[in-house]
């Protein structure tokens, strides 16, 4: 079995603690092989070399939050006081181990960061004053109230070479109108373009969805390029080989839900709908010629560049009752795909997830030939998992215990 090729069980190694390189925890990958982390007390940006050795702490201003890195400027962009008043981004330059320049980036409770392709533009985008702030899908969803300037939520393009706001966009005009009086708002960036497109996911939400929309900008003008609905809330989104199109994964709430798979092109403002028979939950590109893949709960299926859905499939999960008579798998994940490697052109690992996106601590080993699941295995023990757990819960009750 595949498990005794030391390659695979490399590559599962990678994907349990590989990790992507933007991890807010652990710190980013920059130059020469280097890790720089943003820490808070005192507030530094503190840059290791590949030898794990501190090899620079670079003062910042105070209530550092989220940050994100251009490798062109060499430069890591670091957002102040990310909950509160008017944020404030430092441009922490690397190489010369300083603060370029700090630059104002407007009110609001959520920040959303995007550095273009090419590392030359950073795209900046705060929104709201708001009282009640949710969680969902990565969205920061607000109140309207307050949403005048200059809480109004604002995209702002940064040149990084200059470090100077060369652009700030306006859009949410449009978006509001014909909505009612009381809703929740919500945005985040997708994807950007190496020509300067840049793609947004905006929402409206009330006791249930009222609009969603992608919003694309094309760099040239302070107003989107077109608005356009996608047919339901984005779970997912991944960007055509050439740019062209944008591949969103989309839900509509219902009893059952529905879900589909969305192909804009970007240049014509146009968009393809093609529905699936379940929910889908992620977009994934495997193998050597990164073949698009799009995932649902009992199955993924292989994608056209052109967003036209194949007919080569993989069983990740046990068919319902009415597909039962169909054998494509010898195994099944039991759970949701996670993050994914090609392991080659024929074989693939995948991170196995529960419904909440939460891991398993399992990896599941595809068979891309055969198309099938080959196996799944642990890659923690029933003890070390017993030990996250406690920590979690002795963590919670220190911090009950803190806050009275």
């Amino acid at each position: 079995m595949y498990l005794r090729n030391p390659f695979y069980l490399a590559a599962v190694a990678v994907l349990c603690v590989g990790g992507p390189a933007f991890s807010q925890i652990n710190g980013v990958e920059v130059s020469g092989g280097a890790t720089a982390q943003v820490l808070n007390k005192p507030p530094v940006v503190q840059v290791r070399d590949a030898n794990d050795e501190v090899v620079a702490s670079i003062p910042i201003d105070e209530n550092p939050g989220k940050y994100a890195y251009s490798k062109a400027a060499d430069t890591l962009y670091v957002v102040h006081n990310e909950k509160k008043g008017l944020h404030t981004l430092s441009a922490v330059n690397l190489s010369k181990k300083r603060v370029d320049q700090v630059i104002p980036i407007g009110a609001g409770e959520w920040v959303d960061m995007l550095v273009s392709t090419d590392g030359r533009r950073l795209y900046c985008f705060t929104e709201s004053k708001g009282i009640t702030m949710l969680v969902e899908r990565g969205m920061g969803l607000y109140q309207p109230k307050g949403l005048e300037a200059p809480y109004a939520p604002e995209v702002r393009v940064i040149d990084t070479a200059t470090n100077k706001v060369v652009s700030t966009n306006v859009w949410f005009d449009d978006f509001n109108e014909g909505m009612p009086k009381h809703w929740l708002f919500g945005g985040q960036f997708l994807a950007s373009t190496d020509d300067g497109k840049v793609i947004m996911a905006t929402k409206a939400f009330w006791q249930k969805s009222l609009k969603d929309r992608l919003v694309v900008f094309n760099g040239k003008s302070a107003h989107p390029a077109f608005m356009i609905d996608p047919g339901g809330e984005v779970v997912a989104s991944m960007l055509s080989q050439d740019e062209k199109t944008i591949f969103v994964a989309v839900v509509q709430p219902g009893k059952p839900p529905v879900g589909g798979l969305v192909a804009v092109d970007l240049e014509k403002g146009t968009m393809a709908h093609h529905p699936l028979n379940d929910p889908p939950t992620k977009l994934i590109r495997l193998g050597s010629k990164k073949e698009l893949w799009v995932a649902d709960g009992p199955e993924m299926r292989a994608v056209s560049e052109s967003g036209e859905l194949g007919e080569r499939r993989i069983q990740l999960n046990k068919p319902r009752k009415s597909d039962e008579g169909n054998e494509g798998a010898s195994a099944f994940m039991n759970g949701q795909p996670g993050e994914a490697l090609s392991l080659g052109e024929n074989h693939a690992a995948i991170l196995i997830d529960n419904k909440a996106g939460g891991s398993q601590h399992r990896v599941a080993l595809l068979d891309m030939r055969n198309l099938r699941v080959d196996n799944s295995i642990l890659t923690m023990s029933e003890g070390e998992k017993a030990r996250i757990r406690t920590g979690r819960i002795q963590l919670a009750v220190a911090l009950t215990a803190a806050t009275g």
